[in-house]
């Protein structure tokens, strides 16, 4: 969604820059534009490949010119699809990643804990207490992360500093006795000091600029690694136990809700009579048209699944109004496409058509 929305934000921007490239290049060769605001709107139909009502009587050099931009437009915006599309790809498996580098965020602590005790003057045949750096568990992750291309913590210090004197302060079991309990420790200072802890929140906002979207996903994979310690080791939790099936499903709704927009904004425009079209949200929009690309191409996700899940997308990123219009105008598109054929739906618990 976020992805369809920047695309169409940066199409509009190609658009206007090729109509002024155009201008420019008009007032070079000192062509007179006949009816501006009819051209640049004959222009923009070139663009998006639909009929240049009114184009016809231009002069044959300016036809070539307009050709030329256009194809200029046209293998721009392709580049800026493609990067978009690998961009969306790289931020999704990027949750890992972020995961995993909080992962190995306790052994960064243990080392930075070692590190502190050791500067430290005791009494005689006194030891300073140590939360961290004893773990046979931290040695557990050090080992899991090890191999893995993470950033490091090296240059953050001062945030370590930071969130170790958090830990200290917060009251922890002293002893543990078994890689469980430790498992239990590191579960609760996660979870009860690291992540209620402004200075942690705000430092990945700052790094990651999906981090609100995304944490609580993290959040999950962290608790779900950290329960699995035992002495065999830890399992580092998956993003999604099928991967590469979700990335197939993932790139396929984003290619087919691209492919049909045209089609899908003429069926939205011909059942919302009650509504102009440049008033419905941009948000809005972007979810019908997935919506419509997931009931048609894929027969195995029940009809009345992706409405529900479109109408919880639109009350957490659209407008007030959103959900009651998601949800009517998708039941009414349903059953329009069930009824011509458009959508059939076939799989466990479905019947074709229906």
């Amino acid at each position: 969604m976020q992805t369809l929305f920047a695309w169409q934000q940066l199409r509009n921007s190609d658009q206007q820059i090729a109509w002024e490239q155009l201008q420019a290049r008009l007032k070079e060769g000192k062509e007179v534009m006949p009816e501006p605001a009819k051209f640049e709107q004959a222009f923009k139909h070139r663009l998006t490949q639909t009929t240049a009502n009114g184009s016809n009587d231009l002069p044959s050099n300016v036809h070539e010119l307009m050709d030329e931009i256009v194809t200029g437009y046209q293998n721009q915006i392709n580049r800026d699809l493609n990067g978009l599309r690998s961009q969306m790809l790289k931020e999704v498996e990027g949750i890992n990643q972020l995961f995993q580098w909080i992962l190995g965020l306790f052994p960064a602590l243990a080392d930075f804990e070692t590190l502190l005790t050791s500067r430290k003057k005791t009494n005689a045949g006194s030891k300073p207490l140590k939360i961290l750096a004893d773990l046979k568990s931290i040695d557990l992750i050090r080992e899991t992360t090890l191999g893995l291309s993470l950033p490091g913590w090296e240059g953050h210090q001062d945030r370590l500093s930071q969130w170790y004197k958090e830990i200290k302060k917060h009251k922890l079991p002293k002893h543990t006795k078994s890689l469980q309990e430790e498992a239990a420790l590191l579960r609760q200072i996660f979870k009860s000091v690291l992540w209620k802890s402004d200075s942690f929140q705000n430092f990945f906002e700052e790094y990651d600029r999906g981090w609100v979207e995304n944490k609580d996903i993290i959040k999950s994979l962290v608790n779900k690694t950290l329960k699995s310690i035992s002495e065999s080791g830890l399992v580092l939790a998956p993003l999604s136990y099928q991967w590469d099936e979700d990335r197939k499903f993932f790139t396929a709704l984003f290619d087919t809700t691209l492919k049909n927009e045209s089609w899908t904004e003429n069926l939205v425009a011909e059942r919302a009579k009650n509504w102009e079209m440049d008033r419905i949200a941009q948000v809005d929009m972007i979810l019908l048209k997935m919506a419509v690309a997931e009931m048609i191409n894929f027969p195995s996700i029940p009809v009345k699944v992706t409405i529900n899940e479109y109408i919880e997308l639109s009350k957490k990123y659209s407008t007030p109004k959103s959900k009651k219009f998601i949800n009517g105008i998708l039941d009414v598109l349903a059953d329009h496409l069930i009824e011509d054929g458009t959508i059939k739906k076939s799989g466990r618990g479905l019947i074709d058509n229906k």
